[in-house]
């Protein structure tokens, strides 16, 4: 099987889920790590390299790219965009290796030169749906498993404690005397 890489302009993501109410937090450098926190969980599940890159073009550091099993996440060099560090490594994955690269962001100009090196192109808009459908669906699953889990189970209890156990199980409902 081929290896498929993810690359993403983190700010440009970020800033389309706080448009959307996905992310809602006081400061930046919170925002900044719950996107990464969904990154993570949504990188775990595919068979992608993630790549998650931030513009540091103002401040005056060295290009800085920290491996956060799952996900790699950049931050570029002084003088440097998202997009310039997005372009250059699309171009080296594609050129060099021959790999599928997915590219997502919703600057035009980024795009454009993305898929001038064969990369396949998602707006914001879309992953973000699709992070979503995938979390659902996980989730789904989880509460399926669950279930048939408790079916499966032949221990002696009391039917009151087996439903508040299955309640438990299923729902996630403390299973104290309080109803």
């Amino acid at each position: 099987m081929k290896k498929q890489y993810l690359i993403i302009d983190g700010y440009n993501l970020l800033f389309k889920m706080k448009e959307y109410n996905k992310i809602k937090n006081s400061t930046f450098s919170t925002e900044r790590d719950i996107l990464i926190d969904i990154l993570k969980e949504y990188a775990s599940g595919n068979n992608y390299e993630v790549y998650c890159v931030f513009d540091a073009y103002q401040s005056r550091n060295k290009e800085y790219v920290k491996e956060d099993y799952p996900i790699y996440i950049v931050y570029t060099k002084t003088g440097e965009r998202a997009d310039q560090w997005i372009e250059k490594k699309t171009k080296e994955l594609y050129i060099n290796h021959f790999v599928d690269v997915i590219v997502v962001s919703d600057d035009r100009d980024e795009r454009d030169s993305a898929l001038g090196y064969g990369a396949i192109l998602r707006d914001c808009h879309r992953f973000i749906k699709d992070l979503y459908e995938r979390k659902n669906h996980v989730l789904k699953i989880a509460k399926k498993n669950n279930e048939n889990r408790f079916k499966n189970r032949h221990i002696r209890m009391s039917e009151e404690d087996r439903e508040k156990l299955e309640k438990f199980l299923i729902y996630g409902k403390n299973f104290n005397n309080k109803k």
